[in-house]
C-alpha cells in the first residue's frame, strides 16, 4: 500500500509540473531597433535582433544570434488592440535612448522593462 501511495504521489508531482511548463508562454519576434537603446546599462547597437519574453520568469532577452546582448526584468501589459508593427517605447536621459518598453507585432501585449538587475553581456 506505501508503494501505491508513493506511486500515486510521484504521478501527481509530474502531472502538476508538466502542467506548469505547459502554461509557461516565451515570446520570440525579430525586432529592428532603428538607434542604439540602453537596456538595463547594456548599449544596444543599431541593428537586427531577437527579443524574447518569458512571462513565467518575467524576463525579457535581447539576443544577437545565440548570443545573449542584454536582460533585463520585465512584466507584461495589456493593451485594447493587437499592434500593427512592432512599437518600441524610450526615453530619452542624458544623451541616452532608454529602453522602457516594446510591443511585439500581432500582440495585444506590452512588454515594459523594470531595468533594475544586472544581467547584462557586454556587446
Amino acid at each position: 500500500m506505501k508503494k501505491f501511495a508513493s506511486l500515486v504521489m510521484a504521478l501527481v508531482v509530474t502531472v502538476l509540473f508538466s502542467a506548469n511548463l505547459a502554461l509557461a508562454e516565451i515570446k520570440e519576434k525579430k525586432v529592428d531597433f532603428n538607434r542604439d537603446v540602453v537596456v538595463n546599462g547594456t548599449v544596444v547597437k543599431k541593428g537586427k535582433y531577437t527579443v524574447k519574453f518569458d512571462d513565467q520568469t518575467n524576463e525579457m532577452t535581447i539576443l544577437k544570434g545565440d548570443k545573449v546582448i542584454a536582460k533585463s526584468n520585465a512584466r507584461k501589459g495589456l493593451r485594447n488592440v493587437k499592434a500593427a508593427t512592432t512599437e518600441i517605447m524610450v526615453v530619452r536621459k542624458d544623451n541616452d535612448s532608454i529602453l522602457k518598453g516594446i510591443i511585439l507585432e500581432g500582440d495585444q501585449e506590452t512588454i515594459l522593462l523594470s531595468n533594475d538587475t544586472v544581467n547584462t553581456s557586454p556587446q
